[in-house]
């Protein structure tokens, strides 16, 4: 079951990678690596559930923290057209 679970994280975070190679517009660029970023913090998750290694909570943590500081600064740095 935890198996096919990964698949369709995979296969979501595949089309989320299209989305952001593709996007017509930055803001739809930037919503694709914000689903990717979630979609890979899930897999970390779900990962250190299964086989029972608490490190990998914290490195989902701190993975989390990285991308949500890194997508305020790509949004500001985009809306402010290259000033942060």
């Amino acid at each position: 079951m935890i198996y096919y679970f990964f698949s369709f994280l995979l296969i979501m975070s595949i089309i989320s990678i299209i989305i952001i190679v593709k996007g017509p517009t930055i803001w739809d660029r930037l919503l694709g690596l914000n689903l990717f970023s979630a979609k890979i913090i899930l897999l970390i998750l779900i990962f250190s559930i299964l086989f029972d290694l608490p490190y990998l909570l914290d490195i989902a943590i701190v993975y989390t923290l990285f991308g949500f500081i890194g997508i305020i600064f790509i949004s500001r740095f985009v809306k402010g057209k290259g000033k942060i």
